[in-house]
């Protein structure tokens, strides 16, 4: 068992695709250690939108009974988009391991979304392993966290918003 670095259950959902892979990944949370709340979908729920757990997974950080979420879908984009569209939400879509470093150490994203339909199980695993076991640094890269936050969006360059 790894020492976990939250207390607050992982928040993790998927669209109808992504079902035997979320399984697999919250079984592995739960022999990890890590508390898991399922915010579906589960198999026998036909074709459902990830737009909808998108948001369910914004939800759970967005009301602090999660720090991190864990979003899959077939693709993974649609998830990803969705979940970025919260300010308090620093989704990155990965596809290798590798990736998981930078995005926990430099952007200090809070939920990684998979594409079910590209990734094997194991290598899904250890994309988790390491994305939940790798701090975010600070310095420069904790400065453009600040500064991301303070982000206003309705005032965008050139007149739009």
């Amino acid at each position: 068992m790894t020492q976990t670095p939250t207390r607050k259950p992982i928040a993790i959902g998927t669209d109808h695709r992504g079902v035997p892979l979320k399984d697999r990944l919250k079984a592995w949370l739960q022999a990890n250690g890590y508390a898991v709340t399922d915010c579906g979908a589960d198999a026998g729920d036909g074709r459902v939108d990830a737009m909808d757990y998108a948001v369910r997974l914004a939800g759970e950080i967005g009301a602090g009974r999660s720090d991190f979420a864990v979003g899959i879908c077939g693709s993974g984009q649609m998830m990803a988009i969705t979940a970025n569209r919260f300010p308090f939400i620093r989704a990155t879509l990965l596809h290798m391991v590798d990736e998981a470093l930078g995005a926990r150490r430099h952007g200090d994203a809070n939920m990684l979304v998979l594409g079910a339909d590209a990734l094997d199980g194991a290598v899904a695993e250890e994309m988790l392993k390491v994305f939940l076991e790798t701090a975010a640094e600070g310095g420069r890269y904790g400065e453009r966290r600040e500064r991301l936050a303070r982000l206003d969006v309705s005032k965008l360059p050139g007149g739009a918003g």
